[in-house]
């Protein structure tokens, strides 16, 4: 395996420490950056969907939450009563941190999500909310800073809400006490995953909701490696255009929130007996004790990561790096 390999692998493994180090190090105290507002989430690629976790996690409160991509921040209203979220791992990101310079120009709160908070977007931030991934590098595969921003999210969205019995709350404490088990699960199941995978197909990754970020995650994964090409889809966008153009033998992933239901058997069996297609359900078996769309997500994710590494080192295992990495190609840092 090569050192490429080695350091991707490293990282996943490593959040079945790190997000419960960033559950629990979450302080109910940055609600108060929040009390009245109109939040708008923001980041690139892995960030922005991270930035959409949030978005769900804030509307379940009902509260007046969007995602937007940076460059999309001029183009709506920002006044004194919006806090702009920055989501950025390594806190470089270009864009972000012009997002977040114009929102505090036009007299918007601003927020960084960051997991190094000596990196510049902290510059353009009223408030820091720091992850606590122990990752020390942001270059190759940052699938552990990823899964912590979304853990960090899901623990400030309950506070908000306040009530230490909620369904959300018992997750978070699932995943603080027993986050080993739960990468476990991911490791079989990403392998399970990777073995419907073929070099130079298409992979569908089909979800809504909490769920949808996962499938935005996964897609990424695969695309990363150059080897597989991953495209994330709305249960409801491939029933009205994307089975169109697929192909028999195509792998697709349905994921779904647990527990499963006739509505998701219906989709498989169209998946499969219709669309002839390569399929895989990924959703949390009732032994990962995850009862939210919001826990599910994670575990899901980090299935999803594992599934694209698998695939990947199992066609090219002597593989070194980034095709062309994204900083060089459009020099986003």
């Amino acid at each position: 395996m090569t050192g490429f390999y080695n350091i991707i692998h490293s990282c996943i493994r490593q959040q079945a420490s790190a997000i419960p180090n960033t559950l629990k190090n979450v302080d109910g105290k940055n609600l108060d950056a929040l009390q009245g507002k109109k939040l708008i989430f923001t980041g690139c690629g892995d960030s922005y969907a991270v930035a959409d976790y949030g978005r769900w996690a804030f509307r379940q409160l009902d509260l007046d939450a969007s995602v937007l991509s940076p460059s999309e921040v001029p183009l709506v209203p920002i006044r004194k009563d919006t806090v702009v979220i920055g989501v950025t791992a390594s806190g470089r990101s270009v864009e972000t941190i012009a997002a977040l310079g114009y929102a505090r120009k036009n007299g918007a709160s601003t927020v960084v999500l960051t997991d190094d908070r000596d990196g510049r977007a902290s510059g353009k931030a009223d408030h820091i909310w720091e992850t606590k991934s122990g990752v020390s590098t942001y270059n190759t595969s940052p699938s552990a800073p990823t899964t912590c921003a979304m853990a960090y999210l899901m623990k400030l969205s309950a506070l908000q809400c306040g009530d230490t019995s909620s369904d959300v709350f018992r997750d978070i404490r699932q995943l603080e006490n027993s986050c080993t088990n739960i990468v476990e699960w991911a490791r079989g199941t990403g392998k399970e995953l990777a073995a419907i995978t073929k070099e130079k197909q298409i992979i569908y990754l089909i979800s809504e909701g909490a769920n949808y970020v996962a499938a935005q995650l996964g897609m990424m994964k695969f695309n990363e490696y150059s080897i597989i090409k991953g495209v994330s889809v709305l249960r409801e966008e491939f029933r009205h255009h994307c089975n169109l153009s697929v192909k028999d033998g195509d792998p697709v992933i349905l994921i779904s929130d647990a527990p499963t239901d006739e509505r998701d058997r219906t989709y498989i069996r169209v998946l499969s007996d219709t669309l002839k297609m390569k399929h895989s359900h990924l959703f949390c078996p009732e032994s990962l004790q995850l009862t939210t769309p919001f826990g599910q997500a994670i575990a899901n994710t980090i299935a999803l990561q594992l599934a694209a590494y698998h695939s990947a080192k199992s066609v090219d295992p002597k593989k070194k790096g980034f095709r062309i990495p994204h900083a060089e190609a459009f020099k986003i840092y």
